[in-house]
């Protein structure tokens, strides 16, 4: 064999062995990312009342990754842009199990059920996207108190941030709704938490 095919051998070896130790690198990078964000708390019992008349409590967010987020059908600016970037996951996750949405309107003296219906029609196209209402005081604790989110001078007043919540209902980050940067960083942690699951 001459010296040429031994160098371009070892030339292919060194290669292969750089290629898997630089998946190694990305693979523990994004893993030490979402288990670096650390737990901002768990999640509170609740119970509200889905679109379909269907009760949603706490429970529903056993197993599963779930995005929340706060909004209401009357608002015209940053919750269509919330509910499109919603209904863009929901997309993109599709062939998922693992994931689910959860929105809850902060207006529910005008989002009816029946309003909450014909809104989750414009934007979901599975069933697991559940478009929840309650008594208001109730929603109040929850955003202040459950999710760390203010919720003041309500309807409009409330937060614009999707809540990612992992399947041991523990809030884990805060994502800009608004924001097309922050929902490919929630994209990808998602693709994390569901490997971890």
């Amino acid at each position: 064999m001459s010296k040429l095919s031994k160098r371009i051998i070892l030339l292919f070896f060194v290669i292969i062995s750089l290629g898997f130790v630089g998946l190694f690198v990305i693979d523990k990078a994004t893993n030490s990312r979402i288990n670096n964000i650390g737990v901002i708390g768990k999640v509170p019992n609740f119970s509200l009342t889905n679109f379909d008349g269907e009760e949603v409590t706490s429970s529903i967010l056993n197993n599963k990754i779930t995005i929340v987020n706060f909004m209401f059908t009357q608002c015209e600016d940053a919750c269509l842009i919330m509910s499109e970037n919603l209904s863009l996951l929901q997309e993109r996750f599709a062939q998922s199990n693992d994931i689910q949405f959860l929105s809850i309107t902060t207006d529910p003296d005008f989002d009816s059920l029946e309003i909450l219906n014909d809104y989750q029609r414009k934007y979901s196209k599975k069933n697991n996207w559940f478009f929840a209402r309650g008594n208001i005081i109730d929603i109040i604790n929850l955003s202040e108190k459950g999710f760390f989110l203010s919720a003041k001078l309500l309807p409009a007043g409330h937060s614009t941030r999707l809540i990612l919540v992992d399947q041991n209902n523990q809030i884990r980050k805060y994502y800009e709704g608004t924001v097309d940067v922050n929902i490919f960083e929630m994209q990808s942690d998602i693709v994390t938490l569901i490997n971890q699951m």
